[in-house]
């Protein structure tokens, strides 16, 4: 079950790195490994988002933000347009869509589709920080 460290951010900074290059570009031209990081960062800066619902989002959209004011001010696209059943911010689904495809053509593995260590890391992360 564990996911090789190079796909695991070792903060929210480098989290950020890896994932706001990729909302800029066609995620099919990324390559394997930049599609694992910014895969990973997202498990890493949202704890409570799943890969199953990762493309069965339904139609409805929520506009209004009541989250962390830090990840609006980081970029907007990060916290809204989502999705009302997923929970997904819309400007994540297309990486979302590429890493399913990937996993189905063998290029992701289970464990790298399903980062649980990345979220794991992520949200004791958070805690640590909210108990500083």
């Amino acid at each position: 079950m564990s996911t090789s460290s190079n796909f695991i951010p070792s903060n929210e900074q480098q989290a950020l790195q890896w994932l706001l290059p990729t909302l800029d570009q066609p995620v099919q031209q990324l390559p394997a490994e930049a599609l694992k990081q910014a895969w990973a960062a997202v498990f890493f800066l949202y704890g409570g988002l799943h890969p199953d619902d990762a493309t069965n989002h339904g139609d409805q959209l929520i506009t209004a933000y009541d989250g962390p004011a830090v990840y609006r001010a980081l970029d907007q696209r990060l916290v809204v347009p989502r999705y009302v059943q997923s929970g997904w911010p819309v400007a994540l689904a297309p990486l979302a869509e590429e890493a399913w495809h990937r996993h189905q053509l063998a290029q992701l593995t289970d464990d790298e589709l399903y980062c649980s260590e990345a979220q794991h890391v992520g949200l004791k992360e958070r805690v640590s920080c909210a108990s500083s």
